[in-house]
């Protein structure tokens, strides 16, 4: 895993996503202790992925991230097809 390629792919999904650039990709070890089993934390704005492996927490918050983007095309499709429908409406 290219780990500088992946925070720049966050950050580029995110900034797609939200309008936003402005927002620092973590990258944090929180350590073993009290029984903590999901040492690593990756995180942008309010998002965030708990991992036992650094490189997972970067692919669960690029994945999160990717949904995201995904569940916003969708709707803007299904807004496309109803914004087209309303204008071919207009035109009978």
């Amino acid at each position: 895993m290219d780990v500088d390629a992946t925070f720049k792919a966050i950050r580029s999904v995110y900034q797609t996503v939200t309008g936003r650039g402005d927002i620092p990709v973590t990258l944090t070890f929180k350590g073993p202790d009290g029984g903590v089993t999901k040492m690593w934390q990756a995180k942008i704005d309010a998002r965030e992925v708990n991992h036992e492996q650094h490189d997972g927490a970067l692919i669960g918050l690029l994945t999160i991230l990717k949904k995201e983007l995904a569940d916003k095309v969708k709707f803007a499709e299904s807004e496309t097809k109803r914004l087209q429908q309303a204008l071919r409406q207009l035109d009978n």
